[in-house]
């Protein structure tokens, strides 16, 4: 008989097709309703709010349904990427989108059974706070900010958090007990009993202290307190020490293909 209890993969395949559902449903999104693929974008030029997911093409059809699904995202002229997994990658696929231009970065895809609690080792002066719904502001801030983006881009989207569901998302930052000032920030992200962490982030000035490892420590014991029995992250090369440290394993990598408009 074959076993009911799914792999690590496919957890992690899971979460992540749960995660863009619900992103390309904020209303700060525009999405269009495609058989095949989730797909949402801003007029944010951030490539993580032009997105193209969940994807499941049959080869025979990849020459003509990957066009269809870039030529919008080309018009609009801003950063976009189409993320793809084992479950949801081809090699007529990534060979469409090499020739489409697109480029691709790997990035572990990885996973950990929520057991037992975990010391997070929050830095001296430093304290993890929970951001209640209809107050998000600091958290969009701070991820934007690691992304990259200044306050004047982002400033129409710090409300994005609000818009989901706070029963099934939670939002960390890491603050100064100075000043109360955020130092980093973090997304959970609950499907049935596995959630997944997103944007985990640190501010420039406050990098290099650990605030990676006590954002993640903090939001799995809050996972395991509520009933979670598995956590499932993107790492990045800033967190993949911390994730490691704290238990996470790689499931696989996971490939997004990126465009920009200098391509």
């Amino acid at each position: 008989m074959r076993d009911l209890l799914t792999t690590p993969m496919e957890t992690i395949e899971a979460d992540l097709a749960a995660f863009h559902a619900a992103v390309s449903k904020s209303p700060v999104f525009t999405t269009s309703d495609e058989p095949d693929a989730t797909v949402y974008w801003s007029h944010l030029p951030l490539a993580a709010c032009n997105v193209i997911a969940t994807a499941r093409i049959a080869s025979a059809d990849v020459p003509t349904r990957v066009p269809e699904l870039l030529e919008p995202f080309r018009q609009r002229g801003l950063p976009f990427q189409w993320v793809t997994t084992p479950e949801t990658t081809t090699p007529a696929l990534e060979a469409t989108l090499a020739q489409a231009g697109l480029t691709p970065h790997q990035a572990p895809a990885m996973h950990v059974n929520l057991e037992h609690p975990i010391d997070p080792l929050t830095p001296e002066h430093v304290y993890i706070d929970v951001a209640w719904p209809d107050h998000t502001e600091p958290a969009a801030a701070t991820i934007f900010a690691g992304l990259g983006l200044s306050a004047s881009a982002s400033a129409s989207h710090l409300g994005f958090l609000d818009t989901l569901d706070p029963a099934d998302h939670q939002f960390f930052v890491a603050r100064s007990m100075f000043t109360g000032e955020p130092q980093g920030a973090g997304s959970s992200h609950r499907r049935d009993g596995s959630v997944m962490f997103g944007n985990v982030t640190t501010l420039a000035q406050a990098r290099g202290r650990g605030i990676e490892h006590a954002l993640t420590g903090t939001m799995m014991n809050r996972a395991r307190e509520t009933g979670a029995g598995t956590a499932t992250v993107i790492g990045t090369d800033s967190t993949y020490q911390a994730l490691v440290a704290l238990g996470f394993r790689t499931g696989f990598e996971l490939v997004t293909w990126g465009w920009t408009p200098e391509d």
